[in-house]
């Protein structure tokens, strides 16, 4: 990733769930979710990891201890997250349509877990503080920028899956917009 600075730097990215979080914060104007914290340098330690790890594992970045940055943004994070499944619909859940897209931002239930249980798991207060703020975000965005979510992330994963053994993908944080 080459940083706003100029510095480029390795960065633990699993395309399958990280182009989405690019496509959907940058549309939906998350500038606290994971891409955001990348960006300001924040999962380092995740990302030395990374560097010192090679292709021996996979693992997400936020599976690794967070730093302060990371920690501090992990409510906006958790938004960007939810978000994203929700546009994503790996579950198959209901319709892929801004309606759609909108039910599964507001569903209180709780899904299974994966090793990220800080996202699945959260403390009463917690959990009403994250439907605020999926509510204060469902009410922002206009069926337009949802079907373009839908529609983009679609259109990036089939562009990656196209690419041949050693090509490059290359993107910006944030997409543009338009």
């Amino acid at each position: 990733m080459t940083m706003p600075d100029g510095e480029a730097r390795r960065l633990a990215i699993h395309v399958i769930h990280d182009l989405p979080h690019l496509v959907v914060e940058s549309l939906f104007g998350l500038d606290d979710g994971l891409w955001g914290i990348l960006a300001r340098g924040g999962f380092a330690p995740a990302n030395h990891a990374a560097a010192a790890r090679g292709s021996r594992g996979t693992m997400l970045v936020t599976d690794s201890a967070f730093d302060e940055l990371a920690a501090t943004n992990w409510p906006e994070h958790r938004v960007a997250k939810a978000a994203v499944n929700a546009v994503a619909n790996r579950w198959q859940d209901g319709p892929d349509t801004p309606d759609g897209v909108r039910a599964r931002m507001l569903d209180t239930r709780i899904r299974p877990g994966g090793r990220d249980k800080r996202a699945t798991l959260p403390p009463e207060a917690d959990a009403a503080d994250h439907l605020r703020r999926m509510r204060e975000l469902v009410h922002r965005l206009d069926d337009a920028t949802i079907q373009r979510a839908i529609d983009e992330v679609r259109r990036t994963d089939r562009t990656w899956s196209a690419l041949t053994a050693g090509e490059t993908l290359r993107l910006r944080w944030p997409l543009d917009a338009r």
